[in-house]
């Protein structure tokens, strides 16, 4: 038997992609924006994001209690 876990990995092409589309490919996005363009859970995609965010391919900041967008640099 195999080992459960997601059926999608969400590679970075994928997540860019998603900035790519946008009209503005600068604009910040939300980490729900994100997921709802890709078809997976908030949690997935803020995973996937902070590890493009330590790679330096996308850049963060922090705009509320519990908030954060992201976007290319």
């Amino acid at each position: 038997m195999g080992t459960p876990g997601p059926s999608t990995v969400y590679t970075t092409e994928a997540v860019l992609s998603v900035f790519e589309r946008n009209d503005e490919p600068h604009e910040p996005l939300t980490s729900s924006e994100i997921a709802d363009e890709l078809g997976c859970s908030s949690q997935t995609v803020r995973n996937r994001l902070k590890e493009l965010s330590e790679e330096g391919e996308i850049q963060t900041k922090k705009v509320g209690a519990r908030s954060r967008v992201w976007w290319l640099p």
